[in-house]
């Protein structure tokens, strides 16, 4: 009877085994399977035609504005700011965190007594006095982007060719990706970029449109951080360093600009001034290290596909 049964389990795990085997791989393939990852906006879906800047202003008060961030499967964080977006009358202040969701074809928010829903491009409800308030998607634009090289630039990429980089691979777009650093070194100046994140609504944290700009060996931070709080791991901070005044970070696939100045600081320090889509976020912050020593621009490869465009450096005499 033991020799029996043992056949006879031996025979059922034989018979199953396929079968197991191939659980076993469908669910290593969904595991491995990539977070939703989009270039262009047209492809991006629902969820990114609600995400972005919202500018209004409360009845009977002043302005108002909100910024809601794509969280995936009609999934939004929706962060109420007093007196405006960043850069155009926050208080820098007054930022309340409400949770949305899409409903019957329109989002609806509701936290800390504040309501309302989201449909046709306006963000309306009421403030937890019963005020109503009225606000409208707006697209901000760098008051820099396409800044012309100044006479005297080095321009280092302006679409027709990598050849200043190495390793430069650019896309069907005519962009720079991101992976790839300078063949010629630069001390102290005036540097121009212009980059674009990609739209990674389940994605958070550094792995949402990560890359980061290095002068002079330190890392101008650059992330889809729109909606954060603006920390030194965060667009536009100095990592490791300082966080920015306030964040500008823009909407992902918004095209956003740095305008950042290096300038020597003493014999072993490097004073950096940086300027994030048209609002200063550094103004002479110092760090140690050698400005009379040249190093290559990095642009960094963290694995999410930012692009850049519009690079070009006004060096120090």
């Amino acid at each position: 009877m033991k020799s029996l049964a043992k056949h006879f389990l031996l025979t059922l795990l034989l018979a199953t085994a396929p079968f197991f085997s191939l659980a076993q791989e469908a669910k290593k393939a969904q595991a491995k399977k990539p977070a939703e990852v989009y270039t262009k906006a047209e492809d991006a879906g629902p969820d990114f035609k609600i995400q972005g800047d919202y500018s209004g202003t409360v009845e009977g008060k002043g302005k108002l504005g909100a910024q809601v961030v794509a969280k995936g499967d009609g999934k939004f964080e929706v962060y109420i700011l007093e007196g405006g977006l960043p850069g155009d009358g926050w208080d820098g202040k007054t930022r309340v965190k409400v949770s949305a969701k899409t409903a019957d074809d329109k989002v609806d928010f509701s936290g800390a007594k504040w309501q309302g829903n989201i449909e046709s491009n306006r963000l309306v409800g009421k403030n937890p006095s019963g005020e109503n308030f009225t606000l409208t998607r707006v697209e901000r634009k760098s008051p820099t982007m396409g800044a012309k090289p100044p006479a005297g630039a080095v321009v280092l990429f302006d679409g027709s060719s990598p050849e200043h980089w190495s390793n430069g691979k650019i896309t069907e777009e005519v962009l720079l990706l991101r992976g790839t650093q300078s063949k010629k070194p630069f001390a102290t100046g005036k540097f121009h970029f212009e980059f674009r994140t990609p739209f990674q609504p389940k994605a958070g944290g550094q792995g949402r449109g990560n890359s980061g700009v290095y002068i002079l060996g330190n890392e101008i931070q650059v992330l889809d951080s729109f909606g954060l709080t603006g920390e030194q791991n965060e667009c536009g901070g100095l990592y490791g360093h300082a966080k920015p005044l306030v964040n500008m970070c823009l909407p992902p696939l918004t095209w956003q600009t740095f305008d950042i100045e290096t300038a020597p600081a003493g014999e072993d320090a490097i004073s950096y001034t940086v300027i994030h889509n048209g609002v200063k976020v550094h103004d002479g912050v110092v760090i140690k290290g050698n400005a009379k020593k040249g190093q290559s621009i990095l642009l960094q490869d963290h694995g999410n596909p930012v692009a850049y465009r519009n690079i070009w450096v006004l060096e120090a005499k």
